[in-house]
């Protein structure tokens, strides 16, 4: 047993190691891969449309940690191949990689302090990302005016070289954003379920149509913009499907077609010519477009989030009494006018509140989550099951009479009479169940669940994990 231990704890700085090689591989790789697509949108020496990789190292090391320190200088260095001469490395290019990896690396260890790593997808991890993206521009601009020889430059060169610079790296930064989305999918799920749940995620009619639209607007855009040099004039006109699928779709989907969308954008833009174009007008854009998507996809992903917390119990996902009495209040109207029955349903769990006395609170929520599983497991997709409230919960039967309402109870009853694991130990519980009945038993939902409750202690005191029928004590 001890030699087994031992094996054990041999073994786990070789998985780590492991694992730090892999993650390595990929953070070089795929840094490399996004420094050569940013080399196909070069317009001039030095100056790239699209310039992405130093934010998505940031979000990398966000992600990492800073053990990934040395790996994101690596990456740099590497990155430029095969258009940059590694082997004669000097001075010249290593001031502007250690700026880059000095700035973004340190930018990315400070969003890591202050987000969780558990939840991503949220409004505080994106104003951050945004209040980063405009910080590394403005100090990278910073770094770099204050390196250059300021007395050889006249005023109006300078800002001209500073608002260049800024754009670029003010719009790589937000650009970087929906890659880094991807990377964290795929980190997260593996090669094999990540292609599977993007193609299936995207390659729907729909959401295909979607994207033939945002294209086929983006090159119109281009050729109106080409006929009188005013691209930002007509570009509210690829927003327009690009925010659309945001608010349809949600956050995720809408920035993958915002980044589509202009990426197909800017292709059209070096392929066509970009001296019909300025350079600064398609980067802005660009940047205005993923910011609109994450805003109104952040409005759109909050509101379902509300409406979730509205209607549905935090711990075991099943709908609150709020959403319950909604819906059973539609079904009993349309139970009244095609003359149908229905049942209510009271759950209780035997024996939960000493499990919660010996194990704690945390082995009791954990053991409630499974066993509403189990129950819903139970039911039609038709019926609506809640929890009441504690180690209590409701189900409708719509449209289902007082005898075939009985074998729901007895099938969950069946489910539920096997020991729960709790840890090393097993418990016995139970449930014990009441059922009313619409309309012999009341016309509300309220009183149909308050003479099921009554049924419900009445099976309690006849021996528990069993179920009784309100009223059939009184025949």
């Amino acid at each position: 047993m001890g030699g087994s231990a031992e094996s054990q704890n041999l073994a786990d700085p070789k998985i780590h190691s492991r694992q730090y090689v892999v993650n390595s591989l990929l953070f070089i790789f795929t840094f490399w891969a996004v420094n050569q697509v940013a080399y196909l949108f070069t317009v001039t020496e030095g100056v790239s449309l699209f310039y992405p990789p130093s934010a998505y190292a940031m979000y990398l090391i966000f992600l990492l940690g800073g053990k990934y320190l040395p790996v994101h200088f690596l990456a740099i260095y590497l990155g430029g191949l095969p258009f940059r001469d590694v082997f004669n490395y000097d001075l010249e290019m290593f001031v502007p990689d250690f700026r880059q990896f000095v700035i973004y690396g340190a930018a990315g260890l400070i969003l890591r302090k202050i987000n969780s790593l558990q939840d991503i997808l949220n409004a505080k991890f994106f104003f951050s990302v945004m209040v980063a993206s405009f910080l590394t521009a403005l100090i990278s601009v910073a770094v770099f005016v204050s390196g250059i020889d300021l007395e050889a430059q006249s005023f109006s060169s300078l800002i001209e070289i500073s608002s260049s610079f800024f754009v670029g790296n003010l719009t790589g930064a937000v650009t970087a954003i929906p890659l880094f989305l991807l990377f964290h999918r795929f980190w997260k799920l593996g090669w094999n379920e990540f292609i599977s749940s993007f193609l299936t995620s995207l390659f729907k009619p729909q959401k295909v149509a979607a994207l033939l639209v945002i294209m086929i607007l983006t090159a119109l855009v281009f050729q109106l913009g080409k006929m009188d040099e005013q691209f930002s004039k007509y570009y509210y006109l690829i927003l327009i499907p690009i925010v659309w699928s945001a608010v349809k779709w949600g956050l995720g989907n809408g920035l993958v077609f915002a980044f589509i969308g202009n990426l197909f954008g800017l292709s059209l833009f070096i392929f066509a010519g970009y001296s019909h174009y300025g350079i600064f007008e398609v980067q802005i854009m660009f940047t205005i477009s993923i910011v609109t998507v994450i805003l109104i996809g952040l409005v759109h992903d909050e509101r379902d989030l509300f409406y979730h917390r509205a209607m549905y119990d935090d711990l075991t996902g099943l709908a609150n009494m709020r959403l319950f009495r909604e819906v059973c209040f539609t079904s009993i109207a349309r139970a009244r006018r095609k003359g149908h029955e229905c049942s209510v349903l009271f759950i209780d769990i035997d024996g939960f509140k000493s499990v919660n006395d010996t194990f704690g609170h945390k082995a009791g929520d954990e053991i409630l989550q499974k066993l509403s599983q189990e129950m819903k497991d139970c039911v039609r997709d038709s019926d609506i099951f809640a929890r009441f409230g504690g180690d209590e919960f409701v189900i409708f039967l719509d449209e289902i009479s007082d005898d075939k309402a009985a074998g729901v109870p007895a099938k969950i009853i069946e489910k539920l009479a096997k020991p729960v694991r709790i840890g090393t130990d097993a418990v016995q519980l139970g449930v014990s169940i009441g059922i009313s009945t619409y309309p012999r038993d009341g016309a509300d939902i309220d009183t149909l669940i308050r003479k099921s409750d009554e049924a419900m202690y009445l099976s309690k005191k006849e021996g528990k994990s069993t179920y009784r029928v309100f009223g059939a004590h009184y025949w």
